[in-house]
């Protein structure tokens, strides 16, 4: 592989791994705020209970998020240095607001989340819990707001090869930010329900019937099932508005060779550039057209129209799949769920079977997604201003390898310690449930512990 492959896979393998973090702390932290407010309404140590044993999930993620958005920072330098040559007075301002964000408000105030609350008043410690679910939020705000306009770039403009803002409210408000910022919340907070409902799941298997337990596995089945349709609502949305910017990237989505109306929905196909066509191909007659024109007869682009300004298609039409069909086993399962707890106020074992290996699923959509909307994207790094190949840097090849080698391992040490640590924290909470006292924390008389059906 020539160095522009190898800086793109080692950026990939970079980002993958990052954002898997942020994805969680944007909501826990606000579900983090729910369980502390929960606890000043009603006074219930269960919630407080619940909060202590996530906020240390919290801890930990935002811990390996910004170790892992150390490397990339450096990567704009080492990697591509042409992308902050010719963007950097946009890319600039609004990487550093992001990291400002994170480190002022997540940094300072997550210290007093973990060891605060018998050292500070309930209104700080409160307080600092509002500041810190703010500050993620924050952050991906900024980060969005550059990742869409590297996508449907705004407000600027060129001058000699270098991009320079003319409307800062249009470089924010770009025309799809508003798509994927929600689109990205969204994911956030399934991910969060579903690592919250999996990993509760997994305390219920392991004979856990504690009230922090139960409280948090409601929390994580009502959120994922209240959430999923809006995700599946605001898909919609987000895939209507890159049809009108970037065409191409919707027609590699779906495979499709020939502007044409009447278009099939494929659902399984092996897409062959070479020969400009599907292989083994399974699909619904006209249902793209109804999908994205709303009637059978409508029109979508096709990649031929686009031949060498097209993203490869292959690696997007499988990750937009995939993100979908693991979109579909969030709703069937999280409603299942939610039907056992709102109508039977109990959680059968096979459902908690299915849960336990859910935990992580919100990761796969996200990866899907993320991979769908960059890879997309291609050959711009910059949609019709910056071509990938343009800002790559003169870094030799094996040099790339090497670190690219190095990166890989490192991470791959990183989650196994990662998973390993949350299945001792699930374990430990299991085998200790609501006995050890919490000093500061009046634990209000348990209610009768639901047990599971068979």
């Amino acid at each position: 592989m020539d160095a522009l492959m190898l800086s793109r896979l080692q950026f990939a393998a970079n980002i993958s791994f990052h954002i898997l973090f942020p994805t969680i702390t944007i909501t826990l932290g606000w579900v983090l705020l729910y369980f502390k407010l929960r606890y000043n309404a009603t006074g219930d140590g269960a919630w407080m209970r619940a909060y202590f044993f996530w906020v240390k999930v919290f801890a930990l993620s935002f811990a390996l998020g910004v170790v892992t958005g150390v490397t990339m920072t450096f990567q704009f330098g080492t990697n591509w240095p042409g992308f902050m040559e010719h963007v950097g007075n946009i890319a600039g301002p609004l990487l550093a607001y992001e990291i400002l964000t994170a480190f002022f408000l997540e940094a300072v105030f997550l210290g007093i989340m973990l060891f605060g609350f018998r050292r500070v008043s309930n209104f700080v410690h409160t307080l600092a819990t509002v500041l810190v679910a703010a500050g993620t939020t924050l952050s991906a705000f900024w980060i969005l707001a550059l990742n869409s306009w590297m996508q449907t770039p705004a407000g600027f403009e060129m001058i000699d090869g270098v991009a320079h803002p003319t409307d800062w409210w249009d470089v924010i408000l770009n025309p799809s930010f508003p798509y994927r910022l929600v689109h990205m919340l969204l994911a956030s907070g399934l991910t969060v329900s579903f690592l919250i409902a999996g990993m509760s799941a997994l305390r219920f298997l392991a004979g856990d019937r504690s009230e922090s337990m139960w409280k948090a596995l409601r929390t994580g089945v009502f959120l994922g099932a209240t959430l999923i349709p809006i995700q599946i609502f605001v898909g919609d949305m987000h895939g209507l508005n890159t049809l009108e910017h970037q065409p191409q990237k919707i027609a590699a989505m779906e495979a499709n060779w020939e502007t044409r109306g009447n278009v099939p929905l494929v659902l399984f196909a092996w897409p062959d550039e070479e020969a400009r066509e599907n292989r083994y191909e399974i699909a619904v007659p006209g249902g793209a057209s109804l999908i994205l024109r709303h009637h059978v007869d409508g029109v979508v682009p096709g990649l031929n129209d686009f031949e060498g300004n097209h993203p490869p298609v292959a690696p997007v039409f499988f990750s937009f799949r995939v993100m979908v069909g693991v979109g579909v086993l969030m709703l069937l399962l999280s409603w299942t769920a939610a039907f056992f707890l709102w109508r039977r106020d109990t959680l059968p074992r096979a459902v908690a079977l299915a849960y336990a290996p859910m935990a992580f699923s919100g990761w796969v959509a996200t990866l899907a997604g993320w991979y769908t909307t960059e890879i997309g994207r291609q050959p711009w790094l910059v949609t019709g201003v910056l071509r990938t190949a343009d800002a790559v840097g003169p870094v030799p090849a094996a040099h790339v390898g090497f670190t690219l080698t190095v990166y890989v391992l490192l991470y791959i040490v990183l989650m196994v310690v990662y998973l390993g640590v949350l299945t001792y924290l699930a374990v430990k909470a299991a085998r200790d449930g609501d006995k050890t006292p919490l000093p500061g924390v009046e634990d209000h008389a348990l209610s009768q512990p639901m047990q599971a059906e068979g």
